[in-house]
This record gives structure tokens, sequence and C-alpha cells, in this order.
């Protein structure tokens, strides 16, 4: 069993330290790679969004805006734009600890850059979500995972679980 978790671990481990990588050592692997971000991001954005689940896929208009409010803050505004849904205002921060998504209420989001991407895991009603958003060739990208908690099924003389996969957001919005 501890040759297993620590195999497991070990494997992790190597899998996270080469994703850090970069050809550039000036880089932080922590940081975004671009010196254009949040910059080359500001804008109105609109798109679908594709939401993928057990219960059925559906597509859902998006809008997501990014504006600047000072050199450290920019406006994040999130709209799924659906029946009963109103926009999400959010705030992106950059502070000594890094960059952040402040919901404005309470919760707050650290945010890392992996291969360029803008990356965060938080738990609401069950469900660990973890989401992605990165600019490739002008088009702004987004995908969120959203997973069980709670395992489904455990290997016990593993110590592997297993965690359905509730649902697929992925949206490809475009500036406006």
């Amino acid at each position: 069993m501890k040759k297993v978790f620590t195999l497991l671990f070990l494997s992790a481990f190597t899998i996270a330290v080469a994703s850090c990588k970069s050809d550039d050592p000036t880089v932080s692997p922590l940081e975004p790679t671009t010196t254009q971000f949040p910059k080359s991001w500001e804008g109105n954005w609109k798109g679908e969004v594709k939401i993928f689940s057990a219960n059925g896929n559906q597509n859902v208009p998006m809008s997501l805006v990014i504006q600047p409010i000072d050199s450290n803050r920019w406006s994040w505004t999130l709209h799924y734009e659906a029946p009963n849904q109103t926009p999400r205002k959010y705030e992106l921060i950059q502070d000594a600890s890094g960059w952040k998504i402040d919901e404005k209420n309470g919760v707050i989001l650290p945010q890392q850059f992996l291969d360029n991407r803008m990356s965060s895991s938080f738990s609401v009603g069950g469900n660990l979500l973890i989401s992605y958003y990165w600019l490739e060739n002008d088009v702004l990208n987004m995908e969120i995972h959203a997973v069980a908690l709670e395992p489904n099924m455990i290997a016990e003389e593993l110590g592997v679980g297993n965690h359905f996969i509730g649902s697929l957001q992925k949206a490809k919005l475009y500036r406006k």
C-alpha cells in the first residue's frame, strides 16, 4: 500500500514539476508567461458555452467583460445569458501573493497559471470545480469541470477513489 501511494505521489510530483518548466529561465512557473496578461484579455467577449452532463447537453449564450479598474484590479463580469441568470460582477486582482478572483461576496479564488492558462479549483454544493481560462489566437477559451467531492467507489486495498464527473462546460469567446 505504501509503495503504491509513494509511486502515485512521485508520478504526480514529476508531472507537476515538468509542466512548470519553461525554456526561459526568467519566467516563474507560477506566473503567466505572456507579459501582456491581463492587458491582452481586456475587452467585451461573447460566445456560447456548451454544457455537457448526464442530464443532457445544452448551449447557452455567454459573455465576459474584462476592463481595468486600476493598475492592480480589473472588472471580471461573467454572464450566462439564460433565464433567471444575472451578470456576476467579480474582480480580477493582482497582489503580492499573485492573482485572484474576488467574487465580491466574501469568496476569493486564488488563480494559478499553468501552461498559460489561468486555473483555479474550488468546491460548492458537494462538487469540486476546476476552471481554466486561456487566450489562444484571439479566442478566449474557458473550461470548467465539475467532479463529485465524495468518491462513489473506493478500492480499499489501493486507497484509490472514483469520483463522478458531473459536468463539463466549454466556451469559446470572441472579442466584440
